[in-house]
């Protein structure tokens, strides 16, 4: 089994984590992501790389990171799928370490939930975010 389909297992997991983030249930995300990374230390590196990628996702969203939050905002569903796309691609370049590789796998599930979600929900993160946008100019 290869490190992709390993990890692949835990793409359900990472899905409801990313629904977490889009719906802002802070508090959620901080009750699993323990729980999370306890199942990934098994894979060593790869798995670090792993969790770090969705710790990552939801730190930034929490903090308005200017990269995830643009994707978040301003990138519509499809070029959010060619990202994920472009993510995966990238981890089985031969040049990519085993941590880099789960960060890297992490992102391309993140991606692509992403975009489903955007396609799901369009408006809902965006009218709370152009509000505090505004109001804070």
């Amino acid at each position: 089994m290869t490190s992709y389909d390993q990890l692949k297992r835990f793409a359900p997991t990472i899905s409801q984590l990313v629904r977490y983030i889009y719906f802002k249930s802070f508090a959620r995300i901080e009750q699993d992501l323990p729980s999370l990374r306890n199942k990934l230390l098994e894979f060593g590196d790869l798995g670090r790389g792993f969790f770090d990628a969705i710790k990552g996702a939801y730190l930034a969203m929490k903090e308005r990171d200017a990269f995830l939050t643009k994707i978040y905002k301003y990138e519509d569903p499809k070029k959010i799928e060619d990202m994920a796309e472009n993510f995966k691609n990238e981890a089985f370049r031969p040049t990519v370490d085993e941590y880099e590789k789960g960060f890297l796998l992490c992102w391309e599930i993140i991606l692509k939930t992403l975009s489903t979600l955007k396609r799901e929900y369009p408006e809902y993160p965006l009218k709370d975010e152009e509000n505090k946008l505004t109001s804070s100019k």
